[in-house]
């Protein structure tokens, strides 16, 4: 019976030293933090956001930590969390997002063809990586120019919908994702083309505009011949481009010229001509 009694406070006495181990964990002057693929945030930023659940965080798996952290900073991407309790070290290999369009999104419009027409419309921008996932709220100019330099040379996709996309989400909009893969495309296919893109318009999938740098008019292609109407349009650049500025010389009382690149082997100039 001595034994026994022996026995039970020395596994009740392990146990309350392992429970004080992992109770003690994440306190400040216990914790060690190792962080590896870490660009956007540095070590004290993820470490604030683990501090704001740190009751939770003990407790949870590894799994649960890392989608709370991406869940909290939008950048990332892929966590691997692993906590070694005895050596008091929380190790964390991060694997970020990377910036790749600006998103310019009018609140409260569902007609493609009249927003960026009024001053008072609700404009905001946003950062966007590949999968149209948004990374951050951008600040721009008087001019519609991203304050922050790193961003005024990325293409700007153009949408409109109910309300405004939130940070760390995917935006639902369907022309988003649409206008993501044309940007894609041509980076993959064309990329002369897709450095002298500015912006993208995919709120009608049949009728994708696009503002080239070299032109004065948008393209239009469509989203079942991106790869075809891309092509075309490269070669119009390279081929052609000098013949379509002479023809908008000859009719100059035209409006609203654009260049139809959605047929399979042919690029229309349409417009309208203001009759006298």
């Amino acid at each position: 019976m001595y034994r026994r009694v022996i026995f039970v406070v020395a596994i009740l006495l392990t146990f309350a030293f392992i429970a004080k181990i992992v109770l003690s964990f994440f306190g400040s002057e216990y914790v060690s933090l190792e962080l590896s693929g870490n660009v956007h945030y540095t070590e004290v930023q993820i470490y604030d956001i683990l501090a704001e659940q740190l009751d939770n965080i003990v407790t949870d798996s590894e799994g649960q930590t890392e989608n709370y952290l991406k869940e909290k900073l939008s950048y990332i991407k892929e966590a691997h969390v692993s906590k070694h309790v005895m050596k008091r070290l929380f190790t964390i290999e991060i694997t970020e997002r990377e910036p790749f369009a600006l998103l310019r999104f009018y609140e409260g419009f569902k007609n493609p063809s009249v927003f960026g027409t009024s001053a008072d419309q609700d404009c905001s921008f946003f950062l966007l990586d590949v999968d149209v996932h948004v990374l951050e709220r951008i600040e721009v100019g008087e001019t519609g120019v991203p304050v922050d330099k790193r961003f005024q040379e990325m293409v700007m996709l153009i949408a409109a919908g109910d309300k405004f996309p939130k940070i760390g989400t995917v935006v639902q909009t369907s022309g988003v994702p649409v206008a993501a893969e044309v940007l894609k495309s041509a980076m993959m296919r064309q990329p002369e083309l897709a450095r002298q893109i500015k912006t993208i318009d995919a709120s009608r999938p049949q009728q994708i505009k696009m503002q080239i740098e070299t032109l004065p008019l948008p393209v239009w292609i469509a989203s079942d011949t991106v790869e075809a109407g891309l092509h075309h349009v490269t070669l119009l650049l390279k081929q052609h481009r000098g013949r379509i500025l002479e023809l908008l010389k000859v009719h100059p009382d035209a409006t609203q010229l654009y260049l139809d690149a959605r047929f399979e082997d042919s690029i229309y100039l349409g417009g309208y001509t203001q009759k006298q």
